[in-house]
């Protein structure tokens, strides 16, 4: 039986997670100001509908891009190896 092994953080892994952070933050920044009409952290920013609108779409995309570089990096991590998979002697080393 194989033992789950925890992905590694390396710095690329850190580096697309604060980009993800970022597009959350422009999202419910587009998103507050389209539902409320208010603004979330910065005065007067978004000031109208269409630059929440691009503001909301940026943060979608920066959210996507930065969640699919995360997931290719995790994929490039070495899988660990099941103890009988070492030595080439998994039980179906003969099966075919």
């Amino acid at each position: 039986m194989r033992k789950m092994q925890r992905p590694r953080l390396t710095l690329k892994v850190l580096f697309y997670a604060i980009f993800d952070v970022v597009g959350m933050i422009a999202f419910a920044t587009g998103a507050t100001w389209l539902a409320r009409g208010q603004t979330l952290f910065f005065r007067d920013f978004p000031s109208g509908t269409a630059q929440a609108v691009l503001v909301l779409l940026g943060g979608i995309a920066l959210m996507l891009w930065a969640a699919a570089q995360i997931v290719r990096e995790l994929i490039k991590q070495p899988q660990p190896v099941a103890d009988g998979d070492a030595d080439g002697k998994n039980g179906d080393a003969g099966a075919q």
